[in-house]
Formats: C-alpha cells, structure tokens, sequence
C-alpha cells in the first residue's frame, strides 16, 4: 500500500512538474511582456511630459532625465529576461529598485527649481497613479504573488516618502478640530500641509487592487491548471475511444465507471506474415510498417464507435459496446471489419504503385460478455475487457489462417447482427462453416467465414 502511494504521488508530481515547467516559461515570456509594456509606457509618459510639463531650464531637464532613468532600466529588465539570464528573485529586486526610485522621484524636491517648493507640495498632486503602472507590470508576470510583493513595495516606498515628508518640523497634517470651515480651509490649502487621509485612501485602494489582482492571477492559474487536468484526461481517453464517445465521456465525474459485466462486440485484426515480412526489413522500415498499419485500422475503429484496447505487435484488439452497450455493437464491429479490409485494400493499391508487396490482414469477430474496467497499478492504468469472450476471439483470428480467409465471426456475432438489424446487408459474404472445437475449449463452436 505504502509503494502504490509513493508511486500514485511520483504520478502526480510528474504531472504537477510539467505544468510548473510550463508556467514558468510563460512567466518569463510574461516578463519580458511585462519589460516592454513599461518601457512603452514610459515613452509614452516622456511624450506627455515634453508637451505638457510647465517647467523649462535645467529643472525641465531633471524631469525629463528622472522618466528617463525608468526607460534604461525597464530595457535592461527586457534584455535579462530575453537573454534568460534573470535570476527568480530578479523580478521582486526590480520592483522593490522601482518603487524606491518612483516614490523618490515623485516626492524629492525638484534641486534646479527656484523658488524651491514646500516638500509637502508633491503630495498634492495624483502622481501616485504611476504606481499602477508597476502593478500593470506585475500582472503579465502571471505570479500572484509577485503582484502582492508589488503592492507591499508600492505602499512602502509610498509610506517611507510620506514620514519623510510629515516628520519635517514645517509640515502640518492635522486640521484644527473646533475651528471653523474658514480655519479649516486655510490650513488645508496651506502649502505644508500634508492629508493624511489622502495618503490612507492611497495605500488602502493600492493594496486592495494588487491583492485583488494577485487572487485574479491565481484564479487564472488554476483555472489553466484545470483545464490542462482536463485536456490530459481527453487527450488519454482518445487513446482509446472514437471521438464521439470521448466527447461523452468527457462529461462524466467517472468517464468509465466502476467494474461491470457487459456483452460487446469484440474484433482482433492481425496482420498474416508480417514476421516473416520483417525479418527482410530494417527496423526502421518495420516501425514506419507498424505506424502506418496500427494508424489506418485504429482510423477505422474509431470511426465505428469502437474502444481500442491495445495494440500487440502487429495485432490490435477493438471492442464495441464500451464503456456503454448501445444498439448496434454487433454490426458496428461486423462494420469495422469491412471497412478494415476497403482502408487495406486501398493501402495495398499505394503500395504496389510503390513497388511494395502488397499486405493481408486475418480477422476474428465475435460478441459476448466481458469484465470490463480499469487494470494494471496505481503508476500504469488502463480499460481492458477480459474474460472468454476476448479469448475466444483471438482463437478465431489465429483460424483465419487454417481456413484460408480473411474473416473468421462466431454464430455468437452473427445472431446479434441479425437482431439488432442494423445493417443486415453486413453479413452478405458470411457462410456458415459449422461447429468447431477451439484450441483451449472442450464445447465446440459454430463459425461463419469468409
């Protein structure tokens, strides 16, 4: 018990690392996103500020060069990521780097301009909107919590700059209490006074948006976790289902059920010779063989509804009426049989146009009741059907050799075709060969060959 659950969690943690793989390149391409994002925002914000800024002289010039500084480093962040030379923690240094210098640049006093202003002054303006900018950064990250580290180093540096501001000797934050509207407007325009609930408001939406936006991203990543459980869970029942039974079963809490008993259509297609065929082939064309053969037959069970079980060599095992019995599983694999032989005829059409001997298969076809579920251990799964149904089966495709034919179909099948009455026109070809003691079984069987 203690092994099949080490092994079920190395099942997991393969599963869990593939998907951690594969968040953390998207992280590094939502990085470099995110670099080029904030530089072109900060061209942008260097455009409005050639129009718009009312300063001239060297203290224009120290606007311009401080926005400039953000534009270097947000190139340089692009450059790292691109190059994949960026540690992890590189991401949560350029953002704590960045809040430091945008609430110093935001907050300093301005050296080259005369008359020089009260330090409260900056805190009047709506400049700690830019800090939004670096949130909008942080979110193409694709890492929530990168996107809190965000707002923790906003509110920092934004607090740091404030204290700064509010313990100098000239600053005034609080109003008067008693006083009257007039006293009370004179000190709030009074240009060292500093709003304390201003600053709160500020610190308070700028941590509810960034842990919102982190909760956002994480949503997100489970979500595309979700959906990749869900893809890897389709893309394994497709392995084994047509198409059409995989869209029903990927709507299933259980796609295939507990363990049952059932009757379904078994079919067992074996290619004739081909082991005396590859003794004369590399492997390599012996592979390209097996490809090419498994690809055009596994075509044809799934486009008959049927569960391909496995794949043995060049044999394939097909049944039809998993993982629910339906009206016609009989004639669906009668069906598949036919269309076998019409896709191999038209292989071997291109393979003696190639200059290739051409292939034959042998099919034994026969329905009847299986055990049906999943087998094998907690790390390798899989449907099966077993039981003398799928045995007999078997026993009928090695016949097809004896009495040189192609199909080799149980009374069994044969009945149920008939009473599903599908497709009657299926059995034309079919003739009866009489009863026959199967290798392995003392009760003879009636067989119907063509």
């Amino acid at each position: 018990m203690k092994r099949d659950s080490i092994a079920a969690s190395t099942g997991d943690l393969g599963a869990q690392g593939r998907l951690d793989a594969a968040f953390a390149r998207e992280e590094r391409r939502g990085l470099m996103v995110a670099a080029a994002a904030r530089s072109a925002s900060v061209v942008f914000i260097l455009g409005w500020l050639v129009v718009a800024s009312p300063e001239r002289g060297l203290a224009y010039a120290w606007v311009l060069g401080t926005a400039t500084v953000f534009l270097v480093t947000g190139l340089a962040q692009l450059w790292l990521y691109f190059r994949g030379r960026a540690l992890r923690l590189a991401a949560y240094l350029f953002i704590l780097v960045d809040s430091l210098a945008l609430a110093a640049v935001l907050l300093l006093p301005n050296p080259y301009l005369a008359p020089a202003e009260p330090p409260a002054i900056p805190l009047r303006f709506p400049t700690f909107m830019y800090f939004f900018v670096l949130l909008m950064q942080a979110a193409f990250s694709f890492r929530p919590r990168l996107l809190l580290w965000t707002g923790l180093c906003g509110a920092g540096a934004w607090t740091a700059g404030f204290l700064w501001i509010v313990t100098r000797p000239e600053t005034i934050i609080d109003l008067p209490r008693g006083a009257s509207r007039a006293a009370m407007r004179a000190v709030y325009f009074d240009p060292n006074f500093a709003s304390l609930l201003k600053y709160q408001n500020e610190i308070i939406v700028f941590l509810l948006v960034s842990a919102g936006l982190a909760l956002l991203v994480r949503r997100s990543r489970t979500l595309v976790a979700e959906r990749a459980e869900a893809e890897r869970a389709r893309g394994n029942l497709s392995r084994y289902f047509s198409p059409k039974v995989v869209d029903t079963l990927a709507e299933r809490d259980e796609p295939l059920g507990r363990v049952r008993r059932q009757a379904v259509g078994v079919l067992f297609a074996d290619l004739v010779g081909f082991t005396t065929m590859a003794e004369e082939m590399t492997p390599e064309e012996v592979m390209a063989l097996l490809r090419d053969f498994h690809g055009r037959m596994e075509e044809e069970v799934f486009r008959h509804g049927g569960c391909l079980e496995k794949f043995i060599g060049d044999a394939l095992l097909a049944t039809f009426g998993v993982p629910d019995t339906g009206t016609r599983d009989a004639t669906d694999a009668l069906a598949c049989a036919r269309g076998m032989l019409a896709a191999l005829s038209a292989w071997n059409r291109e393979r003696e146009a190639a200059g290739l001997r051409p292939l034959q298969i042998g099919l034994g076809l026969h329905y009847g009741p299986v055990v049906a579920g999943d087998i094998g251990s907690r790390r390798s799964m899989a449907f099966a059907t077993v039981g003398d149904t799928t045995n007999v089966t078997s026993r009928l495709q090695a016949l097809t050799r004896e009495l040189r034919v192609t199909i080799v179909a149980s009374a069994a099948l044969v009945t149920a075709v008939e009473r599903e009455a599908a497709d009657l026109m299926l059995l034309q070809g079919l003739t009866t060969r009489g009863p026959t003691v199967l290798r392995g079984r003392d009760t003879p069987i009636e067989l119907w060959a063509e």
